[in-house]
């Protein structure tokens, strides 16, 4: 092959190319002896640079998008590990608060509930007391005076009652 591009130059003609002295580095301006369509010429390392270049461009540019992309899914991929370790840490703390509740139901004491604090690992006082609401009127005649009383808890939502001659009726609606 280097006959075909450099036969017929002078400087291989005048000295075998290979015993011409070699190049350390190629620079811009370094000029080299080639043969285009038959006839002597120059070119530059200029030249040479910019044809390897433009020959690697279409690979250099799609490499580029590939490092990107590539760049991308892996942030996507660290941000998704690390709501995945939160996600595990979170059902890990879920874990230990279930175990520390396990076995520890709300309790009635002094009158009042009390409920499991895993923190401290006791019961604490909420301070709500610990009753059921009436869910009917109780009645209680005085012996003595033969008074009628009813009693019923401040949040009783049943019926009302009333006296009418002696007999003690249920009132269904307000219009009775």
């Amino acid at each position: 092959m280097a006959d075909k591009t450099t036969g017929g130059l002078k400087a291989v003609e005048e000295a075998a190319i290979g015993s011409l002295p070699g190049i350390a580095d190629l620079y811009d301006d370094t000029l080299l002896p080639v043969e285009q369509q038959g006839e002597a010429r120059h070119m530059t390392g200029r030249q040479w640079k910019r044809y390897a270049q433009e020959g690697v461009t279409a690979y250099v540019e799609s490499a580029k998008t590939a490092a990107r992309e590539a760049a991308g899914s892996a942030a996507d991929a660290a941000k998704r590990a690390q709501a995945a370790a939160d996600s595990a840490s979170d059902a890990a703390d879920s874990a230990r608060s279930a175990r520390q509740y396990s076995g520890k139901p709300p309790v009635i004491k002094e009158g009042r509930w009390w409920t499991w604090n895993a923190e401290t690992q006791r019961y604490e006082d909420t301070g709500q007391a610990a009753r059921g609401n009436l869910m009917y009127a109780t009645f209680f005649v005085e012996p003595q005076t033969g008074e009628l009383y009813m009693f019923t808890d401040n949040e009783y939502s049943g019926p009302d009652f009333r006296l009418v001659d002696g007999s003690l009726e249920v009132v269904l609606s307000d219009g009775n």
